[in-house]
């Protein structure tokens, strides 16, 4: 008679792997570790093959058990899947979200990762440009919503947070002392402009260097120590650094991150997803 794999015994092959013990994974399946050692035992005997070697005092899986779990972790993932489709048939169909390019890599990552566990049969277009040409796209009703940098009293939106705008400069570079001092902008963003009303203001000499459409032109520019530039202070780069007042850099004005919709009403699945990133960015609110 044939034998059939139990979930339950792959999630704990799957626990063994992910956190590399026997002792670790039986606290993240919730069992004693000789309960998660009989399992083991258990499956060996199903698959008719030893899955665990010998390492000093510790057992790693083996090359069968490395096979067997490419196959545990799709047949739980679908398991996952399934299950997910049923607690929420509802939540199906396209989200179209837009995202200013700054925030994308810092934001997106977790909060995509979350939502399509709990929601796999929804498809999102995910869209990265200027603040400004996503407002435009939000009001025209290309996009759900969008995250934005809000540079217009004017423009509808719901406020998430603020943040100062900081000038940065490359760690491995002296480009910030050279007179005239190089500024790189995004060419459809206002900070641009005030930065250079800034230094305007200021007194300070400077020359505009370069001129990009993208978040990730600015970073490269920066990086090469080719110019200075402003950014909002959450999403400066872990290479580039922060350049201060004592340096003879002036304050910037605070820039607010948030939310524009498109005029018809969400459906389901895309509210669920702005729900998320205003949890995200503002969890005491979302408590409230």
């Amino acid at each position: 008679m044939r034998e059939n794999l139990n979930i339950e015994l792959l999630q704990t092959l799957v626990a063994i792997a992910d956190t590399g013990s026997f002792a670790a994974a039986a606290q993240a399946v919730h069992r004693t570790q000789s309960a998660v050692s009989m399992q083991m035992k258990r499956l060996e005997e199903v698959v008719d093959q030893p899955l665990f070697e010998k390492q000093g005092r510790r057992a790693t899986l083996n090359a069968q058990g490395q096979n067997l779990l490419l196959y545990a972790r799709r047949i739980v993932g679908l398991q996952d899947e399934a299950m997910a489709s049923f607690r929420s048939p509802e939540i199906q169909g396209e989200v179209r979200i837009g995202v200013c390019d700054d925030y994308v890599m810092r934001l997106m990552p977790p909060i995509l990762a979350g939502y399509a566990e709990r929601y796999p049969g929804v498809h999102i277009r995910l869209d990265a440009q200027s603040s400004v040409q996503l407002v435009e796209a939000t009001k025209r009703g290309e996009l759900d919503f969008s995250l934005v940098n809000i540079v217009r009293a004017d423009t509808e939106h719901e406020k998430l947070v603020s943040e100062p705008l900081v000038w940065v400069t490359s760690e491995r570079h002296l480009t910030h002392e050279r007179d005239p001092l190089p500024l790189a902008i995004e060419s459809t963003c206002l900070w641009g402009k005030w930065a250079q009303q800034t230094l305007d203001h200021a007194g300070l000499h400077y020359r505009l260097a370069y001129s990009t459409f993208s978040f990730g032109g600015i970073v490269a520019i920066v990086e090469a120590g080719l110019a200075v530039a402003v950014m909002s202070r959450s999403s400066v780069p872990a290479d580039l650094r922060v350049l201060s007042r004592a340096e003879g850099f002036p304050d910037l004005p605070v820039t607010s991150i948030g939310l524009v919709r498109k005029a018809a009403s969400l459906s389901p699945a895309a509210q669920r997803l702005e729900d998320d990133l205003r949890r995200q960015l503002c969890p005491d609110r979302a408590a409230a």
